[in-house]
């Protein structure tokens, strides 16, 4: 007999037991027993359909992680991927218009390699890339994210009068902050764009590679360039000079005073030292009068580069005989719209009829330097 066929059963006893409760045929306890034996067929029951739930609970979760180890492995995780992905989506030979938010530069087409390959051959596709200079500037700023195009903050006047210790009863000193003064920052775009050909897009590995590679390189190059021409170029960073024929001591002496004047003048900190390459080499093949290097010989070189225990940056994107220094993170920061977005359409010009597809990449930033007395700029001598 089944569980449901015993429950049935046990039902029936029970409606049984009740008459023969009203008529004085049985006792309270004769009811009360044939409730419990209810009561025992239905808790199995449930126990039953409770087990029977946590099977299929157990079942499930190794089906959904299959699942989504597979969704993972095949979701994009570059934006290059990304792209590639929704190229796929399209069929190549119509219409489409793509724009992915978030390599050559001139007007020619990028197309497969020419001529036949004979299958004895081994063709590499890797393209042996041009050098290719760090892109570490911007990391040393803070970073911010608005909504629209141009960027107003203010900073904090100057304070008119100052506390001061006084004696019971006597006038307390007034002090006054001057109006703030607003400063307005606009994003600027830096964009490129290139075409392909229909053959060149269906190599989907090598598209993305492109675009992960070549294309942020070379967006990120500009942005470094102008980060660093922008922070220059701010009214109110401070500004000193060391000699022409200053020794490399001497040029640390001048860090070191150029880190204390930032601190003084903002409140703050140095936290990097931005340096050409031809500048720090100097710094660290200089030796004392017993031929002993300063920073350690060639076989204790420094991990991660600092001087007077100040992160250094070293980045041609500073000219040689210009170092900064400053406190980076607490007195500029990278401000954006969104990220890096990548477009395609074959639709421009005469991309459709000629198989080709435009993509375009562009991103809008700006540097705001709310404390530019947090910098100091220290040039060489003419």
């Amino acid at each position: 007999m089944t569980l449901l066929e015993r429950l049935e059963a046990a039902k029936t006893e029970l409606t049984n037991v009740r008459t023969a409760v009203e008529a004085g045929e049985k006792s309270a306890d004769d009811l009360q027993n044939a409730i419990m034996a209810v009561k025992n067929v239905q808790a199995q029951i449930d126990a039953a359909d409770e087990a029977e739930a946590l099977m299929k609970g157990l079942e499930t979760p190794k089906a959904e992680k299959a699942d989504k180890e597979v969704e993972e492995k095949a979701m994009p995780r570059t934006l290059g991927e990304n792209f590639v992905e929704a190229i796929k989506a399209q069929t190549i030979g119509k219409k489409f218009d793509l724009n992915i938010p978030a390599f050559k530069a001139a007007t020619d087409t990028q197309t497969s390699p020419a001529g036949a390959v004979d299958f004895a051959t081994t063709f590499d596709k890797t393209v042996v890339e041009a050098a290719r200079v760090p892109l570490v500037v911007r990391d040393l700023f803070g970073a911010e994210n608005i909504s629209g195009s141009t960027l107003v903050y203010l900073v904090e006047g100057a304070m008119q009068g100052a506390p001061a210790v006084t004696t019971e009863g006597a006038e307390k000193p007034q002090i006054h902050f001057a109006d703030p003064t607003p400063k307005t920052v606009s994003l600027a775009k830096v964009a490129c764009h290139i075409k392909e050909s229909d053959e060149y897009i269906h190599d989907y590995p090598f598209l993305a590679s492109a675009i992960n590679g070549r294309l942020l390189y070379e967006l990120g190059l500009v942005e470094q360039n102008k980060l660093v021409t922008d922070l220059l170029a701010t009214s109110g960073i401070q500004t000193g000079t060391y000699a022409a024929n200053a020794t490399a001591s001497d040029i640390a002496d001048a860090i070191l005073q150029a880190a204390m004047d930032v601190q003084n003048s903002s409140g703050f900190a140095a936290d990097a030292i931005l340096i050409n390459p031809a500048d720090w080499y100097a710094l660290r093949i200089a030796k004392d009068d017993e031929k002993r290097y300063y920073g350690g010989g060639y076989f204790g070189a420094q991990n991660v580069p600092n001087l007077w225990g100040i992160n250094v940056c070293v980045s041609p994107a500073v000219s040689a005989g210009t170092i900064v220094v400053g406190a980076y993170k607490t007195c500029a920061s990278v401000v954006q719209n969104g990220g890096v977005s990548v477009e395609a359409v074959n639709t421009n010009e005469d991309d459709f009829v000629k198989n080709l597809m435009t993509i375009r990449a562009e991103e809008r930033l700006a540097l705001a330097v709310r404390r530019p007395a947090g910098f100091k700029k220290l040039t060489k001598a003419s």
